[in-house]
């Protein structure tokens, strides 16, 4: 299903199952199949909502430049499009740090927020890793970039076990790609500004302070990191952990950045336990 929005903006959503809204956004170069392994779990007790962000999946690739304030703006009217007061939410990646977005300027809309390999600050080692994904994009074309996501998004024995899986999702999402789209997205990433005033690893960047900040989340919070998560490292969960009161962390044991796919049984039983103590 597709909504039209302000900007010219179609977004592609799936929808499923019936209960209270629970709200699915994916991160960077991703879309919503990113979620199919968690989906039917949550299906049978929620309304399940998979959107596909601005330049993403097959939602309208519109000009950038983008940022985080800007995909939270589209979720906000996503919201107010479908007659959405109020719903859980969860965020996988950059999808979390849009979401921590939305908390901060319209807290009223959020049941829950549910974080899973994100983060809110810019550290040096997570700047490297996106800025090389980025030249590797530009430099190499899109399939190159995806093998690129796949080797810090997954274990080596995932890839493996479904090399042609994912060979055959590579050249699909190849034909519907946006590159500047992602580039973009990328970009905005690197500009993420929703750290409080807590180093994160050796170095942040100076400008990743600004007046509103996570600290003033009062959602019921859980946070969900995967203990061998290269791409986004435990310490950016318990970052956003201590900055968020009252918030649940868990760390899945053997957890790669993409527990979704890795490992959806476990983290919706992590899910529902939070859910069911609300």
């Amino acid at each position: 299903m597709k909504i039209l929005l302000p900007r010219n903006l179609n977004l592609n959503y799936l929808e499923f199952g019936v209960g209270n809204p629970v709200v699915l956004i994916h991160g960077m170069g991703s879309d919503h199949t990113v979620w199919e392994g968690l989906i039917p779990l949550l299906k049978e007790d929620y309304r399940v909502i998979a959107v596909d962000l601005c330049g993403h999946g097959l939602s309208s690739k519109n000009p950038g430049p983008y940022s985080i304030k800007l995909f939270a703006e589209d979720i906000y009217l996503f919201l107010e499009s479908l007659n959405i007061d109020q719903a859980h939410f969860m965020g996988h990646s950059m999808g979390g740090v849009i979401l921590q977005e939305l908390a901060v300027k319209h807290p009223e809309r959020f049941k829950s927020l549910t974080l899973i390999s994100s983060f809110a600050c810019i550290d040096t080692p997570l700047e490297e890793v996106l800025i090389n994904l980025k030249d590797i994009l530009i430099e190499e074309g899109y399939k190159a970039f995806f093998d690129e996501c796949l080797k810090v998004a997954n274990s080596p024995e995932f890839i493996r076990k479904n090399r042609e899986l994912f060979s055959k999702i590579r050249d699909e999402n190849s034909k519907i790609c946006s590159v500047s789209s992602i580039v973009d997205t990328i970009n905005a990433c690197l500009d993420i500004k929703l750290c409080c005033d807590v180093n994160l690893a050796d170095s942040i960047k100076e400008d990743t302070i600004k007046e509103d900040t996570i600290k003033d989340i009062r959602i019921p919070t859980l946070v969900i990191a995967g203990e061998k998560d290269v791409f986004t490292p435990t310490h950016h969960g318990m970052k956003i952990h201590e900055s968020i009161p009252n918030s649940r962390m868990e760390i899945i044991e053997g957890g790669c950045h993409n527990l979704l796919v890795e490992k959806p049984v476990e983290i919706c039983s992590v899910i529902k336990r939070f859910l069911d103590d609300l």
